[in-house]
């Protein structure tokens, strides 16, 4: 699958800290907005919860969610869990980039814990409980609904065979939304940042960084979205049906043994 990613010129805004972006993820066509900005990321997803993007659960919003540090530093005792610094929203073909403030310097964003904790948003992702605890501890953020992605392929797809339970996002993909949603990644570390822009203090994303996170975001949305259908929607009905049918099937089968073997004993 091709992941392309184009900056949409003439939507970088000085003032209020944002940059635009054009990304495809296969045959879809995602926006992607970048920001520092607390206003423009309130207003963006105030915006976001005028939607109504799923079929199967009406009056909820499911978003693709996840956040991330740029580093990870340890010490003799083990990991440094410091503050997360880039947080991921995808809703549908649109997706927020946010780079979250020190929380020991700023406030905690209410616009983000506001709406993180609406009843009527589902948010899916992986690690997804681990992520909202250090939210909450750091931010001061809770997520209502925080449902994880393995847990959920689990319980919608019902494969025993597979270990969907410790599958990546990669894997996960594949199997709930086919095998041309196959991303192929670079073998190094992607760079964060271009250098710091002469006009103000906040660096820029790299095009790299920005295309492979929405693509990300982008995934967690689609197969928390596809596998909500498989249990409460049109898929949900087809595949009791198919069950029904091999029911059937099994029991006409039953039937059909039992009666050879009445037969057999009245010939004897």
């Amino acid at each position: 699958m091709e992941i392309s990613v184009e900056k949409i010129e003439g939507t970088t805004d000085v003032k209020y800290f944002y940059d635009s972006y054009t990304v495809h993820v296969g045959n879809h066509r995602i926006l992607t907005v970048v920001t520092y900005c607390e206003i423009t990321a309130g207003k963006w997803l105030k915006q976001a919860k005028k939607a109504n993007n799923s079929k199967s659960l009406p009056k909820t919003l499911v978003v693709g969610f996840s956040v991330e540090r740029q580093n990870d530093y340890y010490s003799r005792y083990g990991l440094l869990e410091f503050p997360y610094e880039l947080l991921h929203i995808c809703i549908g073909s649109h997706c927020l980039l946010y780079h979250l403030n020190d929380p020991d310097f700023y406030k905690p964003p209410k616009f983000l814990a506001h709406f993180l904790s609406d009843p009527e948003v589902i948010v899916v992702g992986m690690g997804i409980k681990e992520k909202s605890s250090h939210l909450e501890k750091d931010f001061e953020v809770k997520i209502k609904n925080a449902v994880d992605l393995n847990e959920l392929a689990v319980k919608g797809m019902k494969r025993d065979e597979l270990d969907l339970g410790r599958y990546d996002l990669d894997r996960l993909a594949k199997a709930v939304l086919g095998k041309h949603m196959d991303v192929v990644r670079p073998g190094r570390k992607i760079e964060w940042f271009k250098r710091k822009r002469p006009y103000y203090h906040s660096p820029e994303l790299n095009d790299e960084k920005v295309m492979f996170t929405t693509a990300d975001a982008y995934l967690c949305y689609r197969i928390g979205s596809q596998l909500f259908d498989m249990i409460h929607g049109k898929a949900s009905s087809a595949i009791a049906a198919a069950a029904a049918v091999a029911a059937a099937a099994k029991s006409r089968k039953n039937k059909k043994m039992k009666k050879g073997k009445k037969n057999k004993k009245g010939k004897k």
